[in-house]
């Protein structure tokens, strides 16, 4: 499994790597858009009388073994590869369901949540973005993840996966102007108890 680099960086509340290139990453975006199965990634929140939105944006579901690089490595290997590198917190997980990549355009983003539930989301143990837009070309749109008293923004450099466990309070500022595509993958294993 070939990855643009190695080094990990971890700060306790995330890890992060170089994964793509930016060709890379534009490749993996063309792709998305030509052939990914494409729908608005719309939740509402609990409370039935507001119906707020949640998160909104358009949601690609990729075949991860599809896309492929020059060294042999496909998004899925380098996916799994960046995963086992980001676990610094050694959670135990068995597959990488699936992998999307996100479309975020003006006025789109998604509020403060975490990837880890008690209900559908039980098998989440590390969630995983990966900017795959030039931060140039698009301005808001930061994640930002939350534990104790400081806001921490990840990376916007493209291609940088950003590793966390999923049970981390986050969320997608909303976009003000361009277009964030970011691929968002979630490892999952056996339920916690």
């Amino acid at each position: 499994m070939a990855m643009v680099k190695v080094a990990v960086v971890a700060d306790g509340l995330s890890a992060r790597t170089q994964l793509f290139s930016p060709a890379e990453c534009l490749a993996i975006t063309d792709w998305a858009i030509r052939y990914g199965e494409s729908h608005q990634g719309l939740v509402h929140t609990r409370q039935e009388a507001s119906r707020s939105v949640l998160r909104r944006c358009r949601e690609y579901l990729v075949d991860p073994h599809a896309i492929t690089f020059p060294d042999g490595s496909s998004v899925a290997s380098r996916v799994y590869g960046a995963f086992a590198l980001g676990n610094v917190w050694e959670l135990e997980y068995s597959e990488v369901p699936s992998i999307r990549v996100m479309e975020y355009q003006r006025g789109d983003g998604y509020g403060r949540h975490t990837d880890w539930s008690n209900g559908a989301a039980r098998e989440r143990k590390l969630s995983m973005t990966c900017q795959l837009t030039a931060e140039k070309n698009y301005e808001g749109g930061d994640v930002v993840l939350y534990a104790g008293p400081e806001d921490s923004p990840i990376s916007r450099v493209q291609g940088m996966a950003t590793v966390w466990p999923s049970w981390t309070l986050h969320e997608v500022l909303p976009v003000d102007s361009g277009v964030r595509y970011s691929l968002t993958a979630w490892a999952h294993g056996t339920p916690y108890r």
